[in-house]
């Protein structure tokens, strides 16, 4: 049997410099064992830079005029899917792509042959500010930079507040510095006008490096014990909190996994992982082991090249995986996930997670997310960390 091609759209991460690699990784562990050295999938990545809609839309007609794949994945962003959904219609492909959540999806993204895993970031975010709401009150605070706010995280936490009754909330967007930090040149001034003028809580947006340092200069600031502080919940991961450690101190986010779980379908993936490659794994290997149990779970259909049953089983299919059931076609309804509000602890001996309430998610096309997609119709097309 040939090999199936998935042509694999590899953009550029300084933040997640080996996102791609992780993909594949967590791709291949469903078959790491049991097929004796058949070889099944055949990778070819194709590099589009910070995964802009003219890079990304080249790329795939290289892979599907030139190479000939047979499936078409990698990390995109919606923004450029307007380009990305006619070509894979023109050749009647399939196509498999991964996101972290950043944006809500909408009718622009809806294909029978195109398949997204989602982290759904912007359900955590939105099940943070209903919970906020209700914990500390109404007048809380947002702050991110300018990366952020072209996205749609802040704006799903913004609706989560209203959904729990809250009728103001600040907004504060760290003005932009070429080439520099944005936290460096104007957190102090802020931290010390929020000392004076503290919100019923702070709620935070930042990526890699900068997280880590928001954070530092927070707990510096002495504010700690008087804001109660909330974060995103890629910052409350392990390596970007690891740089403040010694600091100490607590504070919120929302999770929609729990890498400890002991949950027997999130135990099938962490255990061999760490067997296999000696490490843990974070949030890009669960995606792409989520599509590669999927496929697992289609393989004969997929070695049989019968594509119309391939497309007929992802779009009704719903996997029982690490992070609780989850499916692949937005016009079947992504399944809401389960969300914990958990109160992060971090000190030198290693950070603690306490679940402290469940999260409130609604589905994708919920009215009240219409105000998302129609007060702005412009945003990075680069997806989530790439940059």
């Amino acid at each position: 049997m040939q090999p199936i091609k998935i042509g694999f759209l590899s953009p550029y991460s300084g933040v997640s410099p080996n996102l791609n690699h992780q993909l594949v990784e967590g791709f291949v562990l469903p078959f790491a064992k049991g097929f004796k050295g058949e070889k099944i999938f055949e990778f070819i990545p194709e590099y589009v830079q910070q995964g802009g809609a003219k890079s990304v839309s080249e790329a795939v007609k290289k892979l599907l005029h030139f190479h000939h794949v047979d499936i078409v994945s990698g990390l995109v962003s919606y923004q450029v899917m307007s380009g990305v959904i006619p070509l894979i219609e023109q050749r009647k492909k399939l196509a498999f792509f991964f996101d972290l959540g950043e944006y809500l999806p909408s009718e622009s993204i809806l294909s029978p042959h195109v398949f997204y895993n989602s982290f759904q970031l912007w359900q955590a975010e939105y099940a943070l500010g209903y919970w906020a709401h209700k914990e500390f009150g109404d007048k809380g605070m947002v702050l991110m930079p300018l990366y952020e706010s072209g996205y749609q995280m802040h704006s799903a936490f913004r609706l989560g507040t209203v959904g729990a009754g809250s009728e103001a909330i600040d907004y504060h967007l760290l003005p932009y510095v070429e080439g520099q930090s944005q936290v460096s040149h104007h957190v102090d001034h802020l931290l010390h006008y929020l000392e004076q003028h503290p919100p019923a809580y702070l709620h935070v947006l930042f990526s890699g490096n900068e997280a880590s340092e928001f954070l530092a200069k927070f707990y510096v600031s002495g504010l700690l014990h008087k804001i109660p502080l909330l974060v995103s919940s890629l910052m409350a991961q392990p390596e970007w909190l690891e740089p403040i450690a010694h600091l100490g101190g607590s504070f919120y986010t929302a999770s929609t996994w729990n890498p400890e779980s002991t949950e027997t379908a999130n135990q099938a993936f962490v255990q061999p992982f760490r067997t296999f490659t000696g490490k843990s794994p974070g949030i890009f290997e669960l995606l792409g082991y989520e599509m590669g149990l999927m496929f697992s779970h289609i393989l004969s259909e997929l070695k049989g090249r019968n594509w119309p049953a391939v497309e007929q089983l992802l779009q009704n299919g719903i996997l029982p995986g690490p992070r609780g059931p989850v499916n692949f076609w937005p016009r079947s309804g992504f399944i809401v996930p389960s969300i914990a509000i958990e109160k992060i602890t971090v000190n030198s001996k290693g950070n603690t997670r306490v679940a402290v309430g469940g999260g409130t998610g609604t589905l994708y096309n919920s009215p009240a997310f219409d105000s998302i997609h129609e007060e702005c119709k412009t945003g990075w097309q680069n997806p989530y960390l790439c940059v």
